[in-house]
């Protein structure tokens, strides 16, 4: 069984997914609980959001010491990037360290290395694992489909 933490991070909210394989079946663990971290009122600059983004981290590797690896579905810049796009990274990043601490291996990953496009995620992450009672979107669909792509290595 291999239990992998899918991630996609957002200037208002974090998307995760927890997605076990059994070799056969992906599981999506928490479709029916908590998938979105999503920054208190009075957490408004990048820095205050790193901090509690990492602290969040802590709790969620605490909850479910069973998580292996890390992926993380990343924005895709181009030519389109802004300064949302860039404290994503910063977001990202807080997960990257905390990993690299723990010694738990992390992805970055672009739809074209998930097997997905923006037009399809959706579509895949419900078809490989599952959706999530709440917040269904995009965001939630790339971690799942994140998470999917860990679990298969």
């Amino acid at each position: 069984m291999m239990r992998v933490l899918g991630f996609r991070a957002d200037p208002s909210s974090a998307r995760y997914a927890i997605v076990d394989h059994d070799g056969t079946t992906f599981s999506l663990m928490n479709g029916a609980t908590e998938s979105r971290l999503a920054y208190p009122a009075d957490v408004t600059d990048a820095p205050k959001k790193v901090l509690w983004l990492y602290r969040e981290i802590e709790r969620i590797f605490h909850a479910d010491p069973t998580i292996s690896r890390v992926v993380i579905k990343t924005n895709e810049y181009g030519l389109r990037e802004k300064a949302a796009m860039r404290e994503s990274s910063y977001i990202e990043a807080a997960l990257m360290l905390y990993c690299e601490q723990k010694r738990i291996p992390v992805w970055v990953k672009v739809y074209a290395s998930l097997g997905t496009r923006s037009a399809d995620v959706k579509d895949h992450a419900e078809q490989r694992a599952g959706r999530t009672a709440k917040y269904w979107d995009g965001k939630i669909a790339d971690a799942v489909v994140a998470a999917c792509w860990g679990a298969s290595q």
